[in-house]
């Protein structure tokens, strides 16, 4: 790196070029452009302050530096602070006999209609990419200049956002975006998108997204490269489900992924969000994009097989699900509605993921449903196959167990004492709790709210005892934790009630319910506050 001015270089460019690749923007986008420099990339990279684009001397010495005798081809994207400074830099470079050409990346939709016109925002990989390749196969410098830009005219991008970014100087968000909202068609330089909409769930969004990009693209035939791009705060795993979310909206309208890539590789510092890049998948191109590179922060693409199975929705002939009882359904039903409840819970006390996992888990227990008639054994048998095979994590399989040996312990009761079985059958799961995980009661899990129910022998499972575990879910916010994510906390959970303690409650109180035909809403009320405190 050259650090007066500042640029980065390519030790050890491909000898078969004949021209210097440079491009270069503001800081806060890693890894472009510095990222993408070595051979198959660029040769040169000039990094702005954040967000601001590189000025002329920073472009015109690391130009300078690399160029080879085909003359120089800058990548420029659309903004007006990096097209004056890089052609002030070009107007400097052939005063010296050097022969320079440009490409400009102007593919945001979010900014469609502008004077000045579309912004360069995500495309630059895929023009990056295409390019580095191409100039190591030797292509002359006129040749270069027509393939990126006939590769930037065939690729669109928008992108979304949950929040802004954090300003490096102020710590403030770039903009803010209410809970449950999105900005649509941001920019890469902390800009607020013209839209505010409702985050949809990501399937639906991805479908929106690549509509607009395939109606501004127009015709297709040779299928797409997809790129998925997070902003900087989107986590991988979300953008590799994206990718096959896109796959999906490409399929609905009858256009065939050729390549896909899912990664940060244009980002906006922080924010919490993604673009979306649609190029044209053109056969003039694609081996370029395939090539192999020794970047450090560009992809490596591979051809899409469109006949792998990812899972992405089911088969064609699985059976239908079963209706399930509407004792199950009503449980269902409550975790759904206060998933974000337990996990705010467990976010206090721990990693945040209890509510989702409840959700799963009882998601897969009404797929499981046995049907709108099921018995009690049955429901049990469907939440428990639910819960040891379906949810990981810790406390699901755990409460697996119990519901497991609920299960069995009602099959066995058959028209006997059921409130008796159902005790015994939750004694018989604290023990298989136990001897799995180690948990005693007093180490601020669930058992502290099932022990004060039915720990002693003989005790049946009626109001009372869910009204002993209540009690034993409030007093968990006294503990600490000893099993479990809350005890890497310490202290820092007292005052935080467990939430397995509170999600047990809700489901002993449902099982007395429909043992009994009691009204359990006081101590389901009392639950439900805990999630709360």
């Amino acid at each position: 790196m050259n650090r007066d001015p500042v640029y980065v270089w390519a030790l050890e460019p491909a000898e078969t070029r004949r021209v210097a690749i440079v491009s270069g923007g503001g800081a806060g986008h890693e890894p472009l452009h510095g990222g993408f420099v070595g051979a198959g990339g660029l040769d040169a990279a000039c990094p702005g302050e954040v967000f601001t684009s590189p000025h002329s001397r920073q472009i015109f010495e690391a130009s300078d530096r690399v160029k080879r005798d085909g003359g120089v081809l800058q990548i420029v994207k659309n903004y007006t602070g990096d097209r004056i400074n890089f052609a002030i830099a070009a107007e400097r470079l052939r005063a010296r006999g050097v022969e320079v050409a440009e490409v400009v990346v102007d593919d945001d939709l979010g900014s469609e209609g502008h004077e000045v016109g579309r912004r360069g925002t995500g495309a630059t990989l895929v023009v990056e990419k295409i390019l580095g390749a191409a100039a190591d196969r030797g292509l002359a410098l006129a040749e270069l200049a027509d393939l990126g830009a006939r590769v930037a005219d065939r690729s669109r991008s928008v992108a979304v956002a949950r929040q802004g970014h954090t300003a490096p100087d102020s710590r403030t968000r770039g903009f803010e975006v209410e809970p449950g909202s999105l900005e649509y068609g941001v920019g890469i330089h902390g800009e607020a998108a013209r839209q505010t909409i409702d985050e949809p769930v990501h399937v639906d969004l991805a479908q929106r997204m690549v509509d607009e990009l395939l109606d501004a693209l127009g015709d297709l035939p040779h299928g797409v490269i997809a790129v998925v791009n997070g902003l900087g705060g989107a986590p991988n795993l979300e953008l590799l489900g994206l990718l096959g979310d896109v796959e999906l909206a490409l399929e609905a309208r009858g256009v065939a992924l050729r390549s896909g890539v899912a990664g940060t590789f244009v980002s906006a510092l922080d924010m919490d969000g993604f673009s979306i890049t649609l190029t044209e998948a053109d056969p003039d191109w694609m081996d370029d994009w395939y090539a192999s590179h020794s970047t450090p922060g560009l992809p490596s693409p591979r051809p899409w097989d469109p006949d792998v199975d990812r899972g992405t929705g089911p088969e064609e002939d699985a059976a239908p699900t079963a209706e399930p009882s509407a004792w199950l359904r009503a449980l269902a039903d409550h975790f759904t509605q206060s998933r974000a409840d337990y996990d705010d819970l467990d976010r206090r006390a721990g990693d945040g993921d209890f509510g989702g996992n409840m959700e799963l888990a009882f998601a897969s227990s009404v797929t499981r449903a046995a049907g709108p008639d099921a018995s009690l054994a049955d429901d049990l048998r469907s939440m428990a196959d639910a819960f040891g095979n379906d949810v990981g994590g810790s406390s699901g399989p755990l409460l697996g167990l119990v519901l497991t040996g609920l299960a069995e312990a009602v099959e066995d009761a058959g028209d006997g004492d059921l409130p008796a079985a159902v005790g015994e059958g939750l004694r018989a799961g604290m023990a298989s709790v136990t001897r799995a995980g180690g948990a005693q009661p007093g180490d601020r899990t669930f058992l502290d709210a099932l022990a004060p129910a039915v720990a002693d022998a003989g005790t049946p499972l009626d109001a009372a005892a869910v009204q002993r575990a209540v009690d034993g879910a409030a007093a968990t916010a006294d503990l600490v934790g000893k099993r479990g994510r809350s005890s890497y906390v310490g202290d820092k959970a007292i005052g935080v009630p467990d939430p397995g303690a509170v999600a047990l409650v809700q489901v002993l109180a449902a099982i007395v319910e429909r043992l009994t035909g009691d009204d359990l809403s006081e101590p389901r009320e009392q639950a439900q506050r805990l999630l709360h405190d």
